[in-house]
C-alpha cells in the first residue's frame, strides 16, 4: 500500500469545523514529476566546537569549517612549521557526527606569506585578507592539507567572501584575477593528490544592486575563472539577504531575489552547469557593524531556518550551511548563549532533517497554498506553503490525501479533524510550531518525536499585527530595524511561503497518523 504524508509550510492548526459561510477549499496533489534525492548533506552546518572535540549534539549532514580555529594563518604561524591539531580534531569530530561532507576553506593568509599586513584594516589582522607574497607558499599550502586530508575532507573552498575587502583587499587593480589564478593553482594542486576532493570557488556576498550582474567582483572573478577555464565543482554564494538594510537585513524572499541574480550571472558567464551551494546564511543582525540590529524570536527563526533549506530544495541550491550553531551574532540562534540549550530553530533544524534526508523530492504546484511532493519509505508525502501575508485553512480531500495526523517542527503531534487544516501566520495559543507534514498509519495514538530543551518561547510577535511592532523577548533586549517587508510581493519564481506580515511565522506541519512517526532523537 503507498502511504502519504503532507508537510505545510506556515502555522497550521487543526480546526473542527469552518463555518459554512468560511467553507475551505480543497487543494490537490501536485502533478507527476521525476524524483531526485535529497542528499543529507543539504543540511549543513557551522559548528565552533567540533575543532575542541565536543560532540554535535545530533547527526551533521555536512560542516564547513570556518570560524573554528583553524585557518591557514592560524595552523602555519611559520613557514613550514604546521599545527594540525586543532583541524584534526574537528574533522574527526565531524565524522563522528555523521558529517558527510566537510568543506574546508583555505584562506586566510599568515603575516608571513602575506604581500600586504594591514592588521587594522583586515577583519583577522595580521596578512590574512592579504594575497600570498609568492605563489609557491600558496602551493606549498594548498598541497600540505590535501595530502593530510585526503579522503576525509570533501571539498576546498578557495577563499571566504572575496569580494569583501576585509577578507580579500583590493590592494592592487584586476584582483579578482588574482583569485582566479589562486582558483587555478588549488584545483591543480588537489586533484594531483585527492582526485575525489571537490574544488568550491571562493565564496561571494550577493550584495543587491543593480550593477551586480556586471560590475561586482563575484561576475569578474568567474568570468577570469571561465576564461581560464578552471573546472570547478560547485559555486559558492553567501544568500544572507543583503538588501539596502546591509547584510541579513532582509527575508527568506529576499534571499531568493539574491540566488536570482547569483544564477544571472552563473548564466551569464556560461557555468550554468556547475552547481550552486549557499555556504553561510542567516537573517538578522547583532553585529556592531554599523547596520541596525534585527534579533528574530524563536518562533520566527524556526521558521525561517526551515523555508531557507526547503526553497533550496524546491531551486537547486545543492547544499545549504547554516550560520552558526553557537554564534550570536546574527538575528537567529540555534541554542542559548549561556547553556548551550537548543532552541526551537535548532530544533527546527533537527526534525525537518529528520523528514527530508534521504527522501526523494518531486515538484511544486501554486494553489491556495503551494503544494510540494515528497517520497519516503515507499510513502508519498507533501509539503505545503501558504502565501506570503495570507491565512488559509484548506481542505485535504481523503481520496488525495490520505492522512490523519498533523505534526509539527517541535515534534508535537495531533490528529486531524474533519479534513481541515488552517495554515496561518500567527501563533497557536501555547504552541511553537514551525514545519509539518504528514504520513498514514492505522494507529491512532503514539508517542511524539522531537529535541529540547526547546528554550525561550518569545515569539517576537508583532503586538499590533502590524510589521515593525514587535514585542521585546525579554527585559533588556532592543529589536531594531524594523520588520522584513513579508506582504503581498512573492519571492522569485513564484515562490509562496509561510512568511506573514506580522512577523510571527511558525512554519510547517506534518500530517499523518499517529503510530508512524519517525523515532525520536
Amino acid at each position: 500500500m503507498i502511504l502519504r504524508t503532507l508537510a505545510v509550510a506556515g502555522l497550521a492548526t487543526l480546526i473542527a469545523a469552518a463555518p459554512a459561510q468560511a467553507k475551505p477549499k480543497p487543494v490537490s496533489p501536485p502533478p507527476k514529476s521525476s524524483w531526485s534525492k535529497v542528499d543529507p548533506s543539504l543540511f549543513g552546518m557551522h559548528v565552533s566546537t567540533l575543532s575542541a572535540g565536543k560532540d554535535f549534539p545530533g547527526k551533521l549532514g555536512g560542516v564547513r569549517l570556518w570560524d573554528t580555529g583553524v585557518r591557514w594563518d592560524q595552523i602555519e604561524k611559520q613557514q613550514g612549521q604546521f599545527d594540525w591539531d586543532r583541524l584534526d580534531e574537528a574533522v574527526a569530530t565531524a565524522e563522528r557526527s555523521g558529517a558527510t561532507e566537510i568543506m574546508y576553506v583555505l584562506g586566510s593568509t599568515p603575516e608571513w606569506a602575506a604581500k600586504y599586513v594591514r592588521p587594522d584594516t583586515y577583519y583577522y589582522g595580521g596578512g590574512t585578507a592579504s594575497e600570498p607574497a609568492k605563489l609557491s607558499y600558496w602551493r606549498d599550502w594548498v598541497r600540505a592539507v590535501a595530502t593530510r586530508y585526503k579522503g576525509r575532507i570533501t571539498s576546498y573552498q578557495i577563499w571566504n567572501e572575496a569580494n569583501l575587502a576585509s577578507f580579500y583587499a583590493p590592494e592592487r587593480p584586476k584582483h579578482w584575477k588574482r583569485m582566479a589564478l589562486l582558483t587555478d593553482i588549488a584545483a591543480d594542486e588537489i586533484r594531483a593528490i585527492d582526485r575525489k576532493a571537490q574544488i568550491v570557488s571562493a565564496s561571494s556576498t550577493v550584495i543587491q544592486g543593480k550593477k551586480f550582474a556586471s560590475e561586482s567582483f563575484f561576475f569578474r572573478y568567474l568570468r577570469s575563472i571561465a576564461n581560464r577555464k578552471v573546472k570547478l565543482d560547485a559555486i559558492s554564494v553567501h544568500l544572507y539577504p543583503w538588501t539596502t538594510k546591509g547584510p541579513g537585513g532582509g527575508n527568506p524572499s529576499d534571499r531568493l531575489e539574491g540566488l536570482e541574480m547569483a544564477r544571472t550571472v552563473v548564466n551569464k558567464v556560461g557555468l550554468s552547469k556547475v552547481p550552486i551551494w549557499d555556504t553561510e546564511v542567516n537573517y538578522g543582525n547583532r553585529r556592531d557593524n554599523g547596520h541596525d540590529e534585527e534579533v528574530f524570536g524563536p518562533k520566527v527563526g524556526s521558521a525561517y531556518l526551515a523555508r531557507t533549506y526547503i526553497d533550496s530544495l524546491r531551486y537547486d541550491v545543492t547544499k545549504v550551511f547554516w550560520y552558526a550553531w553557537e554564534s550570536q551574532v546574527m538575528g537567529i540562534s540555534t541554542t542559548a548563549p549561556v547553556s548551550g540549550n537548543v532552541l526551537m530553530p535548532g530544533t527546527a533544524f533537527f526534525t525537518l532533517e529528520d523528514w527530508l534526508a534521504g527522501a526523494r523530492w518531486g515538484t511544486c504546484s501554486d494553489q491556495r497554498v503551494t503544494v510540494c511532493s515528497l517520497k519516503r519509505s515507499g510513502e508519498r508525502q507533501y509539503v505545503l506553503f501558504a502565501p506570503l501575508g495570507k491565512t488559509r485553512t484548506v481542505k485535504l480531500p481523503r481520496a488525495k490525501f490520505d492522512v490523519r495526523e498533523v505534526c509539527t517542527l517541535d515534534g508535537e503531534c495531533e490528529r486531524i479533524k474533519a479534513r481541515q487544516v488552517r495554515v496561518k501566520a500567527s501563533p497557536g495559543p501555547a504552541r511553537s510550531v514551525s514545519c509539518s507534514y504528514g504520513r498514514r498509519t492505522n494507529e491512532v495514538d503514539g508517542g511524539t518525536s522531537g529535541r529540547g530543551p526547546a528554550g525561550p518561547t518569545d515569539g517576537g510577535v508583532g503586538e499590533d499585527g502590524q510589521p515593525g511592532a514587535v514585542r521585546p523577548a525579554r527585559p533588556g533586549t532592543r529589536w531594531r530595524g524594523g520588520a522584513p517587508d513579508l506582504g503581498e510581493r512573492c519571492a522569485p519564481l513564484g515562490l509562496r511561503g509561510a512568511l506573514g506580515p506580522d512577523r510571527d511565522e511558525e512554519g510547517c506541519l506534518r500530517l499523518g497518523s499517529a503510530g508512524s512517526r519517525r523515532g525520536s532523537r
